[in-house]
């Protein structure tokens, strides 16, 4: 028998010594890790136990199926399946066909005004998708649609020609919201593509269609599937489109079922989780195809060591008219909507621009909206929700994205997954599966703006992660080795040769987080209680109310206007880089 010769430790002093024996990096690391795994995956498991659990007056009772057989036997889930996949492929698709068209026009040719074009890709970002909507049903709407009405004078029409209440009214209004995304996701294939390729097929006797389909579109083929992926995701996920323009058309998708079972009279919180995890395991199965088809990209690369030059096809006469088509398409699907909420917010009722008659010219609204009782909370509430959750995010991706990277690469893809995986959840969710988890837990976040943060956080996390991803990626090893050769830390190395290198690519992500979150809804709706509100909220609110149209596009303005100002502000940051890498 073996005798212990030393004394026993206790387990508290063991867990003592182990702690006291990690460095703070790690420490603060491993907390990153924990707080962000907390923000994952507690909504999510809230979101399950609450689709499992009775609804009763008192909150989830006991374990049942009832949720589901609720949900899912009624004939009414089959035109939700239906809407939402033709609503998302259909402006999958055709944001798909803009914003490759542009990406073409602006990366391939020389096209003059190509950099106006890609400014005013960035500035859209600024626009938030609720106010673009409803400057849509400004334009088209069968009633108040200055469009329709113009078009009735001048060809003596009596019904409207345009029905923005329609399937094909709400993928237009998404694909025109939605198409500078694609430039941007289709933009830097285009560029790295070598049309040394084309040119060879061309000397060869291939005509223009045969090179497209045969050389350029199988290049093509990773970033046209994962781009139209990516925008099938954002298509599900949409709310304010389906909120404002499917419900008067009674088309429903999921989106706004489930906020219906939640914001109802008699709130159903299981058969709303039932509905989330159908449309989740939708956007899941979405995103493992989009990562399963960008995992073998390398296959089509065109860029290689051995004499890449990246050129671009020469036009000739073809090169304005090519510039005046992409210019008619922003001003059409980016320009009419904005112009059309500047002019109506100096207007009482709707009013035909340009026309006799118009009436007079007024600040009324402006004078409205700025005393209006809950803006200034709004404004406040928005701004600080975009400061906190983008700096916070920052600073935990960059922090994850250096373990993966760096501090662990065996379990990198863990952690890049854990940050990765709220892509697939839709805002709407988000906002749900936050409400049933901070109901359960006894932790006093409901009705304050502490819940909206979580929801953000959970939110936007996934692009804090690929900016972060993408600026450490460009940062040789050799620099953090030369510092820990030198005896720096690994906290010394983070905040000392990492954070200066990485301020341009951190100032950009703080910058998006920030437009992101001022503009946000989806979640928002499910979360604001008496004493909160936001831009976004507020703004529907003031639609729905059936108040002054004027008044609604004059919030509009006012909310563009500085959006508009920061992410030109981002423009001409970026310009400054590559200014200095030249």
């Amino acid at each position: 028998m073996a005798l212990s010769t030393g004394i026993e430790v206790p387990a508290t002093a063991r867990w003592r010594d182990r702690l006291s024996s990690i460095s703070p990096a790690k420490l603060i690391a491993i907390i990153g890790v924990v707080f962000v795994a907390w923000l994952v995956l507690v909504p999510l498991f809230a979101l399950f136990y609450t689709a499992f659990a009775e609804d009763t007056p008192y909150g989830p009772g006991d374990f049942t199926f009832d949720n589901f057989v609720n949900a899912y036997s009624q004939w009414h889930l089959l035109s939700l399946f239906w809407n939402s996949l033709v609503f998302a492929g259909g402006a999958g698709i055709l944001t798909l066909v803009l914003g490759g068209f542009v990406a073409w026009a602006v990366e391939r040719t020389d096209m003059p005004g190509r950099e106006v074009f890609h400014s005013l890709t960035l500035l859209s970002f600024a626009l938030p998708g609720l106010l673009t909507t409803m400057a849509w049903m400004l334009i088209l709407s069968p009633n108040v649609g200055w469009v329709n009405s113009l078009l009735k004078i001048w060809f003596g029409l009596e019904t409207a020609p345009f029905n923005i209440y329609s399937m094909s009214g709400m993928i237009w209004v998404l694909s025109a919201h939605y198409f500078p995304l694609a430039y941007l996701l289709l933009g830097p294939a285009f560029r790295s593509l070598d049309v040394r390729m084309e040119e060879a097929a061309y000397m060869s006797g291939a005509r223009q269609m045969q090179i497209a389909r045969r050389v350029t579109m199988p290049m093509m083929k990773p970033a046209i599937l994962s781009t139209l992926l990516l925008l099938f995701v954002r298509g599900i996920e949409s709310f304010e489109v389906p909120r404002l323009i499917g419900n008067p058309a009674r088309i429903e998708v999921f989106t706004t079922d489930i906020q219906a079972a939640i914001r109802g009279s008699s709130p159903e919180l299981g058969v709303a989780s039932a509905l989330s995890i159908t449309l989740l395991a939708i956007c899941i199965l979405t995103v493992y195809l989009y990562r399963r088809s960008t995992r073998n990209a390398e296959a089509f690369a065109t860029i290689t060591g051995k004499g890449y030059k990246p050129t671009r096809m020469k036009l000739g006469a073809w090169r304005w008219p090519l510039a005046g088509i992409t210019g008619l398409l922003f001003a059409f699907a980016l320009g009419l909507p904005v112009a059309t909420m500047i002019w109506q917010s100096l207007f009482q009722k709707p009013t035909l621009p340009f026309m006799a008659g118009a009436g007079d010219m007024t600040f009324d609204n402006y004078r409205f909206v700025f005393g209006y009782p809950i803006f200034a909370d709004a404004v406040t509430t928005s701004v600080s929700l975009g400061a906190m959750s983008a700096t916070i995010i920052v600073g935990l991706a960059f922090m994850l994205a250096w373990i993966a990277q760096r501090a662990l690469p065996r379990y990198g893809w863990m952690f890049d997954l854990l940050a990765f995986l709220p892509i697939a959840f839709p805002s709407i969710i988000v906002g749900a599966s936050i409400l049933f988890a901070y109901l359960l837990l006894p932790i006093p976040v409901y009705n304050t703006i502490w819940i909206l943060l979580i929801a953000y956080l959970t939110l936007y996390m996934p692009y804090g992660m690929r900016f972060a991803s993408g600026g450490l990626v460009q940062i040789h090893k050799e620099l953090e080795e030369a510092a820990h050769t030198s005896g720096a830390s690994y906290g010394q190395v983070f905040r000392r040769v990492l954070m200066p290198l990485l301020i341009p690519v951190a100032l950009s992500a703080w910058i998006y987080i920030f437009v992101l979150a001022v503009r946000e809804l989806g979640a928002s709706i499910m979360l604001v209680g008496p004493g909160t509100h936001v831009l976004g909220t507020i703004s529907l609110t003031m639609w729905e109310e059936g108040g002054s149209y004027g008044a609604v596009c004059a919030l509009g303005v006012i909310q563009i206007l500085p959006l508009i100002v920061i992410v030109a502000f981002l423009r001409w940051l970026e310009r400054r880089i590559q200014g200095s890498e030249h």
